[in-house]
C-alpha cells in the first residue's frame, strides 16, 4: 500500500524529521510484548519480536514517518499490510494494520494505538503503553539519551 500524502506537510504544523535514522531500541509494552525496532531508513523501519506474542517475527515496514513534535519527541506512524496474530499463530493476515505511536526519548517512554488480528481473523484495537531501551542511537544527535551498557 503507498502512503497517500496529498495532505503534508502543511506550513507551521509538525515537520518530517530524520531524527531517528539509525535508531534501535526495544519497545518494552504493557501487553509483555518486547519489540525492537531499528529505524533503517527516513521511510523504513524494520520491527522484530523480541519476547511476547510476536517473538521470532521480523518485517519490514515501508510506510514510516516520523515527525518531531518537541525535544526528543516524535510522533511515528505506519502502515502494516500484514503481520501474524501471534508467532505461535503464524498465519500472516493481510487486512492491514495502522500504528500509531508518540515516543518521548528523553524520558524513554512512549504510548502506541493500533489494530492487530486475532487468530480468528478479526481485528482488535490497542492502546498499549512501553519503556524504551536504546540500544543503537543515531548518529548527529548528542543529546540521545546513551545506549545500554
Amino acid at each position: 500500500m503507498e502512503l497517500d500524502v496529498r495532505f503534508f506537510p502543511v506550513t507551521g504544523t509538525h515537520q518530517l524529521s530524520t531524527d531517528l535514522v539509525g535508531l534501535r531500541a526495544n519497545f518494552h509494552y504493557g501487553s509483555g510484548n518486547v519489540l525492537e525496532q531499528h529505524y533503517a531508513d527516513r521511510t523504513t523501519m524494520i520491527w522484530t519480536g523480541v519476547s511476547g506474542d510476536f517473538t521470532g517475527v521480523r518485517q519490514k515496514e515501508k510506510t514510516l514517518r516520523v515527525f518531531a513534535v518537541g525535544p526528543a519527541q516524535y510522533f511515528v506512524t505506519w502502515y502494516e499490510t500484514g503481520t501474524v496474530a501471534t508467532a505461535a499463530h503464524g498465519e500472516v493476515f493481510d487486512g492491514g494494520y495502522p500504528i500509531a505511536v508518540m515516543a518521548d526519548f528523553e524520558r524513554l517512554v512512549a504510548t502506541a494505538a493500533y489494530t492487530n488480528p486475532r487468530e480468528d481473523g478479526g481485528q482488535y484495537f490497542l492502546v498499549d503503553q512501553a519503556t524504551i531501551e536504546i540500544l543503537d542511537k543515531p548518529h548527529g544527535w548528542p543529546s540521545f539519551p546513551a545506549p545500554r551498557a
